[in-house]
């Protein structure tokens, strides 16, 4: 049979694959922020197609690059090295020995303290309980003044004869701030050591066993930054309509009030890391969400469909160091202190904390704090919106477009007069699933994994001079300690470091000869969280047994990286990378998804920003030293990976993909990394997903780089290589069976048929 007039034999019409992202994308795509801030690009260069393409193309890799080095750049310059300064601390005394106490304090290098001296017990738990002071030495002569019984960690009296005894209490509170806790006992213990009296710590408010973390306050105050800001955007653009004040408000309302609840739930019932004052946390959640929701209309009303960047910046990126939540906010640099008072976020933690842990004193300047950014946010919206309306003379803009929201006059976002829109009950539904999925999906995730960080099966060693002698220590100690710890007999102590080094085992106790100290063998690079474990576990047993000790740090943390997060945070950013350019390519730019294009781009980009991140982290912030060519070699691997993981879920979901591959990537990784809490320390679903997901293999490939000679990377590597590998092959199958199916579909359309033909007098050359 002869090929239709125009075509070779054995061909098919001339198709662009995939269609034009403005015709082709899904809808979805259409009313997200990044196609409406496409739409705009495109307008304003308009000039020429090649203009428009440029614009588009821009807008696909600057969006990513500019979240990713605002996130990389503020978390890591935060939090890479917290170190106290003018800490309020109190001594609890009188005389000469309190004086030099405070004095020893207050003349310490760096301003670590801001130390006081109290005359009673009283109120220095007064004074904790209202936060006003971290913690408290209390030196022996003035231990016997209140009644400890009931909130002393360890049984038995203080230790204190009142009169010169040798035990000093240590008070904290510890719903304060764990993280801050810690922070007191390193700060004062050394004080009361130089007296030569042992220490014994004292709660005034202890953390309750299903959140030992604090993490419950602090997921329960993201879900509620989440809710409010993300909400709206996906409104600004798929619904421009709700962003009026008269709409937006009922319906925000309604939305706090939902969200409030399936926040609370999630961490309340379903989780178990926040119990009680189920009304005063519903109350904080609404009017945080509330607030957040109508400060994103405003920078929408300023900035348009790339309001996202200053939202997520101004509720996430400086409101999680300046929360006083995750690291006490006298660790943080100075400027976060001044936020902390000012920002949303740091607003919900404090009351949720005062109203979970404190009775509720000191929520209310809270609550006001929130209130105010309500209000201001309504009112300055209200005053965008009637400068608006004065310059377009009360109506419309003389395009049919409504001067405050950017729809057209009929109320309907750019749709075609022909196309009947849903019921205005099912839009709302469909724009709210997005960010109430992932709202429930973070919250859900994160909080199971991280707030209850207690050891379960830790492996570690106990080496003594015979087997005989280390099987039976063993034996005594699993007896005691229970299922937390996996206990292994050694009898050298060379094994056992390497088995530390080798990250097999966590730590060792090695047991003394007569007269000498017990070594507590450990590594604070393969993690600080399971390091405390083991050094406060062994250090207990040792002093039980009235032995000393000595803490042996094999492979002991920088002071650039004194927390050892700093892996974390080039992983997380290098994750970044990957997924968001594809999902904004999958919108915006649909045609680069084809294999042939995709890989060199993906590549290109990999490279583009492995490099950025290391020059951030490590030249410009200093927070890595050394490991150029590795890190660089590891970020460009993993920002490919993930790429290409998000590729294969692009071609099914458009820009929905971000919904399976943030859960695979973030809300699973991060739990399963071993990067912020100790693997054997998250729950056994967790630690199975250690050994699979990307984001942990990233995590210990740059940890083993960076402070065990690269030993053990191996596995990482093949890790990665295996999804880059399978993401590869489904992305060469799937750019074939769409390369298939358009080719048969064009064979059986004759509408295609007659497109393809050339038109009269084309030149034959030019066709070739």
């Amino acid at each position: 049979m002869p090929a239709p007039h125009g075509l070779r034999a054995g061909s098919v019409p001339a198709r662009r694959y995939p269609p034009p992202a403005h015709r082709s994308a899904p809808r979805f795509a259409q009313s997200c922020a990044a196609g409406q801030a496409l739409g705009e690009l495109m307008s304003e260069a308009g000039a020429t197609p090649r203009a428009a393409k440029a614009a588009r193309y821009g807008f696909v890799f600057a969006f990513p690059f500019v979240m990713v080095m605002l996130l990389v750049g503020i978390y890591v310059s935060a939090m890479h090295a917290p170190k106290p300064h003018d800490l309020p601390v109190a001594v609890v005394g009188s005389g000469a020995q309190a004086e030099r106490s405070v004095a020893a304090l207050d003349a310490a290098d760096g301003s670590p303290v801001d130390a006081r001296l109290l005359r009673s017990v009283d109120e220095a738990k007064r004074q904790l309980h209202d936060r006003e002071i971290a913690g408290a030495l209390v030196l022996p002569n003035n231990s016997d003044s209140s009644d400890t019984s009931d909130t002393s960690v360890n049984s038995g009296n203080s230790g204190s004869d009142g009169n010169g005894g040798t035990t000093a209490q240590l008070w904290t509170a510890q719903a304060a701030g764990a993280s801050q806790t810690m922070t007191v006992s390193q700060l004062l213990t050394p004080v009361a050591a130089a007296s030569h009296l042992t220490v014994e710590a004292h709660d005034v408010a202890p953390l309750p066993q299903d959140d030992q973390s604090g993490m419950g306050v602090l997921y329960l105050s993201v879900g509620a930054m989440l809710a409010g800001y993300m909400a709206v955007t996906v409104a600004s653009s798929g619904m421009p309509r709700l962003l009026r004040l008269k709409k937006l408000v009922p319906v925000l309302a309604g939305w706090s009030a939902l969200m409030s609840v399936v926040i609370w739930t999630l961490a309340g019932p379903v989780i178990g890391a926040v119990s009680g004052h189920a009304p005063e946390v519903l109350g904080t959640a609404f009017l945080g969400i509330f607030a957040v929701g109508l400060t994103q209309a405003f920078l929408t009303r300023l900035f348009g469909p790339i309001a996202v960047i200053p939202g997520i910046t101004l509720f996430m990126f400086l409101g999680v160091p300046a929360s006083n939540l995750a690291l006490s906010i006298h660790t943080m640099p100075g400027f976060f202190g001044f936020l902390h008072h000012v920002l949303p976020l740091p607003a919900v933690g404090e009351a949720l904390r005062a109203i979970v842990y404190f009775d509720g004193d000191g929520a209310g300047v809270h609550l006001l704090t929130l209130g105010i950014w309500a209000l201001a946010a309504l009112l300055l919206t209200a005053g965008v919106d009637l400068l608006k309306r004065r310059k377009a003379d009360g109506k419309t803009d003389g395009t049919g477009t409504d001067a405050t929201t950017g729809e057209d006059a009929a109320g309907t976002p750019g749709a075609p007069a022909a196309r009947k829109a849903p019921h205005p009950a099912v839009q709302y539904v469909m724009l709210g699933a997005f960010p109430f999925l992932m709202v429930v999906l973070m919250v859900g995730l994160m909080l199971s994994g991280m707030h209850k960080p207690l050891p379960r099966d830790l492996p570690v060693a106990v080496v003594a001079d015979s087997a005989q002698a280390a099987e039976q220590t063993a034996q005594g100690l699993e007896k005691s300690l229970g299922s937390s710890f996996d206990i292994r007999p050694l009898t050298s102590a060379d094994e056992a470091k390497r088995q530390i080094r080798d990250r097999g085992i966590a730590g060792a106790y090695v047991l003394p000869a007569p007269g000498e100290k017990a070594q507590i063998l450990s590594a604070g690079g393969a993690g600080m969280s399971q390091q405390q474990v083991v050094q406060r576990t062994f250090g207990q047993i040792a002093a039980q047994q009235g032995v000393r000790t000595e803490n042996i740090d094999l492979a002991p943390l920088p002071a650039h990286d004194g927390m050892g997060t700093v892996t974390l945070y080039l992983a997380i950013g290098f994750t970044m990378s990957g997924f968001i350019v594809v999902t904004i390519m999958s919108a915006a730019a649909r045609e680069l998804l084809r294999v042939r294009r995709l890989l060199p781009v993906l590549a290109g980009w990999a490279v583009l920003m492995a490099t950025a991140v290391w020059l951030l982290a490590g030249p410009v912030i200093g927070a890595v030293h050394g490991h150029a060519w590795q890190i660089l070699g590891l970020g460009a691997l993993m920002v490919f990976t993930v790429s290409l993981v998000t590729a294969v879920f692009a071609r099914f979901l458009g820009p929905l993909a971000v919904i399976p591959v943030v859960t695979l990537m973030m809300f699973l990784g991060v739990p399963a990394s071993n990067g912020g809490v100790a693997l054997h320390m998250v729950p056994g679903f967790f630690q199975a997903l250690h050994g699979v997901l990307p984001l942990p293999a990233v995590v210990e490939a740059i940890r083993s780089v960076l402070y065990f000679g690269a030993d053990g990377i191996g596995g990482h590597l093949g890790t990665l290589a295996l999804w880059g590998g399978a993401a590869l092959v489904l992305n060469v199958a799937l750019d074939l069976f769409q390369h298939r199916r358009d080719r048969d579909k064009d064979l059986t359309d004759p509408a295609a048929l007659v497109a393809a033909e050339p038109a009269p007098g084309a030149n034959a050359e030019a066709l070739r």
